[in-house]
């Protein structure tokens, strides 16, 4: 009787993991999410730097197109403000209502106060856009190089020179 009941205690133990093995795999997960979160993190900055440099593009497109029909570019407005008279010219929604995705806001400079107009992306509170942000926003859509080409920093705010000109 005495070893049937030795025999169950030790189906019992068996069935259990030791400590060693809940540590190997435990380590086996720590060193796969190690390896798996940094990509995901990259991935957001990635789609974040493509959605703006999409929504620049589409407020490109529409200048050049209100610039076709009217022969000039609509008057400057202050950042934060929609420009209605492009809204017909989105496909969706006017980038100018919303933040941009990687931080900061678009404002629209426009005649009589700049020449050439460009789109701006402002720094705006706590919403801003980081120094490396805006280096990988233009090595994706220019040079590489903020200081020349079509996407260049003033201060605080990133200018895009469009060729609407």
């Amino acid at each position: 009787m005495k070893s049937m009941m030795d025999m169950n205690t030790f189906k019992k133990l068996t069935r259990a993991f030791s400590l060693i093995e809940l540590v190997v795999v435990i380590t086996v997960v720590a060193i796969l999410a190690a390896m798996v979160v940094p990509k995901f993190a990259t991935a957001r900055s990635d789609s974040e730097i493509a959605a703006t440099s999409e929504d620049l593009q589409a407020i490109a497109n529409a200048l050049a197109m209100y610039m076709a029909k009217h022969g000039s570019f609509p008057r400057d407005v202050n950042r934060m403000r929609v420009v209605n008279e492009l809204t017909p010219y989105f496909k969706s929604d006017n980038p100018f209502a919303k933040p941009t995705p990687i931080g900061g806001v678009y404002d629209y400079e426009g005649p009589p106060n700049w020449n050439p107009a460009q789109i701006s992306i402002r720094k705006n509170g706590s919403n801003i856009y980081t120094a490396t942000e805006a280096l990988r926003l233009d090595e994706y859509m220019d040079n590489g190089d903020l200081s020349t080409g079509r996407i260049r920093e003033h201060g605080s705010r990133l200018a895009y020179y469009f060729d609407g000109q």
